[in-house]
């Protein structure tokens, strides 16, 4: 079987995806033609169709590799799931993600107001009770994390980083944004998309993107349901207070960034790539042992000392790699080195440039003119 896809078939797999995702889409708004039922405030026309959406890019994405004889765990990067140390970090990255791209998002939001556009937003209920808040986690976090995780960091990401691994998570995330056909969200969804990226390249695991995913739009339903006032007041501050904006973006950066830095190095190994070689370590230490088993196991209570001078090596080392990885964020060789990494880490065969890529432009025509179509419709 397969483990490595194309750039035209990547993209081609996340087509084929939106394709039968608003095909069946188109089918639940036939049958619902003409009818008012609502749940909680939100049609349930929404409702469905919100799941069909995920069933059809879930559906596309194993038919497909079923089919075209994938080895659908191996390109998909579920093999194994991440280290539990790196999936801790989801949340937090998450967060600094909406810090860096939600002043550039009220901005482009601002903008689309001046052009006068009235386009439909995400549609929600009125979460009169928790029971619908949870069913809404499960509607518009959960499925939507799995299904379009799979469909575009599983596939597309997976055949265009092929060419290129800067191409893939640029790509990968234009596309990512614009199969949404929601110009309200274009920006975010695609910043969210570079990150989603580099953080399941890193990790060589697609859980990773999934938990980012699931989180980021488990903020936004927890913030609309039980937090409006936050919204509110974050909408009030305007996209012309540079001020919080600028603030909002530099730190949002520092956290970002400082964060995939730690991502990175948690896939490294047991404290091994913080390990200042100079400190020479006795032959009969074993790595294995831990800093609080060293101090509250007795058997290991000897290897206490020796125990602490290797974490103390690790933090220094780590503190100095930080300081370099920073650095190497402004220079040329800096990010060829990252480039270098990224394929490594993220088992990335590297067919290069000569591959056809008929696929990729016809999937991204086809995404512009979808969104295209979302944004025209909301100018008139």
């Amino acid at each position: 079987m397969r483990k490595t896809i194309g750039a035209s078939e990547g993209s081609s797999i996340l087509l084929l995806g939106v394709c039968v995702s608003n095909l069946l889409s188109m089918f639940v708004m036939l049958f619902f033609r003409g009818s008012s039922a609502s749940f909680d405030g939100m049609p349930t026309s929404a409702w469905v169709g919100y799941v069909i959406m995920q069933v059809g890019f879930l559906a596309a994405a194993i038919v497909y590799g079923l089919v075209r004889k994938l080895d659908i765990p191996a390109v998909s990067r579920i093999r194994r799931p991440a280290k539990l140390s790196q999936l801790l970090l989801a949340p937090f990255i998450a967060i600094a993600t909406i810090l860096v791209f939600f002043p550039f998002a009220n901005l482009w939001q601002e903008l689309l107001d001046l052009m006068h556009f009235d386009g439909a937003g995400v549609t929600m209920p009125a979460f009169s009770n928790v029971g619908v808040y949870f069913l809404s986690l499960f509607v518009m976090a959960i499925l939507p994390a799995f299904g379009e995780e799979l469909i575009v960091r599983g596939n597309a990401l997976s055949g265009l980083s092929t060419r290129n691994v800067w191409f893939g998570v640029l790509i990968s995330a234009l596309m990512f944004s614009l199969m949404h056909a929601n110009p309200m969200q274009t920006v975010h969804q695609f910043g969210l998309g570079v990150v989603l990226a580099l953080s399941v390249l890193i990790t060589d695991s697609l859980f990773m993107g999934v938990l980012i995913h699931f989180f980021n739009n488990f903020i936004s339903i927890t913030l609309t349901a039980y937090l409006p006032q936050v919204d509110r007041l974050i909408f009030n501050l305007g996209a012309y207070n540079w001020l919080t904006g600028i603030a909002s973006v530099a730190v949002g950066l520092f956290l970002l960034a400082s964060l995939l830095f730690v991502l990175w190095r948690l896939g490294g190994g047991k404290c091994s790539y913080f390990a200042d070689y100079s400190i020479r370590l006795p032959e009969d230490y074993k790595p294995s042992v831990g800093f609080f088993k060293a101090l509250f196991c007795k058997p290991y209570r000897d290897m206490l000392p020796t125990v602490t001078r290797y974490y103390k090596s690790c933090l220094k080392g780590g503190c100095r790699d930080y300081v370099n990885f920073l650095h190497d964020l402004f220079t040329k060789q800096g990010w060829r080195d990252i480039s270098t990494e990224l394929l490594v880490r993220g088992d990335v065969s590297n067919i290069g440039k000569d591959q056809p890529l008929i696929g990729v432009w016809i999937t991204i025509g086809l995404l512009v003119v979808y969104w295209l179509y979302a944004f025209i419709s909301g100018l008139i």
